[in-house]
């Protein structure tokens, strides 16, 4: 196999109470240039992508975030941030059968992470390929994500 391509998934019209755009930025762009790895998606943490993003109607938005997660060999989605958005984008990453991993950041607390999401990790209606952790730093970060790629491509 070649590349492996990550679809980065985080909060954009969310809000960013706990994990800023830049931190975000931060560990997108690591997942690039340190790992290696190819990103299906990097947009949502651009500056401006908001303003860029209310040009396009939902059902351009859906179906552009739609073909980014069909050629992500794996999909990654920092989760410290509440986002109904990024909720539906693990949902469908998992009905097309790709393996998911849900970071958060230890600055929060666990039951603050949607029960939805951490209860599918163990579920018998859950893939195996879903996981979802704690980090404390990028560094942290990206070693988790490196792992997950290891073990599932």
């Amino acid at each position: 196999m070649g590349i492996p391509v990550v679809f980065f998934g985080c909060a954009m019209r969310g809000g960013h109470s706990v994990i800023s755009r830049e931190e975000l930025r931060e560990l997108q762009q690591s997942v690039k240039s340190i790992l290696g790895y190819e990103l299906a998606s990097e947009h949502q943490t651009q500056n401006g992508i908001i303003g860029r993003e209310n040009q396009l109607n939902p059902t351009e938005i859906h179906d552009r975030d739609w073909e980014f997660l069909e050629i992500a060999d794996i999909c990654v989605f920092e989760i410290s941030n509440p986002s109904l958005g990024v909720g539906a984008e693990i949902a469908d990453a998992l009905a097309m059968g790709k393996p998911v991993l849900c970071l958060y950041s230890a600055q929060i607390d666990e039951s603050s992470v949607s029960a939805y999401i951490r209860g599918k990790e163990g579920s018998d209606f859950t893939p195996s390929d879903f996981r979802y952790m704690t980090y404390t730093d990028i560094n942290h970060a990206l070693s988790l994500i490196e792992k997950f790629v290891d073990d599932n491509l």
